[in-house]
């Protein structure tokens, strides 16, 4: 066959490559992989969790934008966020970095002094890992372990039940905001300084992730790809549909200032939100709206889960309304 992977497109080949492997090999009871944040096994005990992102020159970061420190900072970052989404508390972490040989080491320094400050925040110990030489771009591995206590409950994608209602974390679109002021800078933007900060250095939602799971949240998974990516792949794997209302999502009012006729997109498609997207039974939403605020953290409910099938998203007037949006696929992006 002379398919190739740019046609055919992330998420349809990740499905062919699970399907590719041995049925003894795949996820099972006491292995869990593909499909969720992380993957994880049972001990006799506790669980294991295990993470893995890459990002790489050109794609995923552009050093003509970011500084080292904060590349640092966000290859840990977002590994810790799948880690949160699973109710996990970080361990360690392995980093391996792909290197054309042209690098100052003092920039490598600072990159690693950036995941160091954040290590340090969350008890994360740099375990080693491995170096090699590329032509180019470079591409930095990070993968992350975080253990589920025993009597611990893990939260996972497939665990969203009709009736249940849709909550998000903080707000939605600033790193999508901060992202285009890079790309477009706009002297006149007001908190510009901000929106850039929450694209280059977001903040994982660790402690918010450990309060979910040990108050009965079964459902959970981090924004990477946006609200309008990432939540179908929650009631796809649940078997629900959802019912969303466009007027609660919570939007950063430096968003709404700058892109007053784009807010929306990039609170919904914009994606590296790394806020938590979880369902609950509505009658623990205000416990849990309280009980947030002590880990510094928000709640807003934006929709239910319902029993049929598909995502309806509703406008200003309660009517259904087609949004042209998806998840970002990295091959989707590629050029023919």
């Amino acid at each position: 066959m002379t398919e190739r992977v740019k046609h055919l497109g992330e998420f349809a080949l990740i499905d062919r490559l699970i399907a590719a492997l041995p049925a003894e090999v795949r996820s099972n009871d006491r292995v869990c992989g593909a499909g969720d944040d992380c993957a994880w096994w049972q001990n006799s005990g506790d669980r294991t969790v295990v993470t893995a992102d890459t990002m790489v020159a050109g794609v995923h970061f552009r050093l003509d934008w970011t500084d080292w420190r904060s590349l640092g900072h966000k290859l840990l970052a977002v590994n810790l966020s799948d880690l949160a989404s699973m109710g996990a508390a970080p361990k360690l972490a392995i980093v391996t970095l792909a290197l054309t040989g042209d690098e100052l080491v003092a920039d490598l320094e600072d990159m690693y002094r950036g995941m160091g400050e954040l290590a340090a925040i969350y008890g994360v110990v740099i375990a080693g890992g491995d170096i090699v030489r590329t032509q180019g771009p470079q591409v930095f591995n990070l993968t992350a372990i975080g253990e589920v206590g025993v009597g611990q409950s893990l939260m996972t994608r497939a665990a969203a039940r009709s009736g249940d209602a849709i909550l998000v974390s903080g707000t939605l679109g600033a790193s999508a905001a901060g992202m285009r002021l890079l790309a477009e800078p706009n002297p006149e933007a007001k908190s510009a300084d901000l929106l850039i900060a929450d694209h280059l250095r977001p903040s994982p939602r660790i402690s918010l992730g450990r309060l979910l799971a040990s108050s009965g949240v079964r459902c959970c998974m981090d924004l990477s790809d946006g609200l309008a990516g990432d939540l179908p792949k929650l009631l796809t794997a649940s078997g629900v549909g959802a019912i969303v209302d466009t007027t609660l999502i919570p939007v950063a009012p430096a968003v709404h200032a700058n892109f007053p006729d784009l807010w929306l997109d990039l609170a919904i498609r914009g994606g590296e939100d790394y806020e938590l997207l979880f369902t609950v039974s509505p009658d623990q939403v205000a416990a849990l709206q309280v009980a947030a605020r002590d880990v510094g953290a928000t709640l807003t409910p934006i929709g239910q889960i319902t029993v049929e099938p598909g995502l309806i998203w509703l406008d200003e007037l309660h009517h259904p309304v087609r949004l042209d949006v998806g998840a970002w696929d990295h091959f989707e992006h590629s050029n023919d």
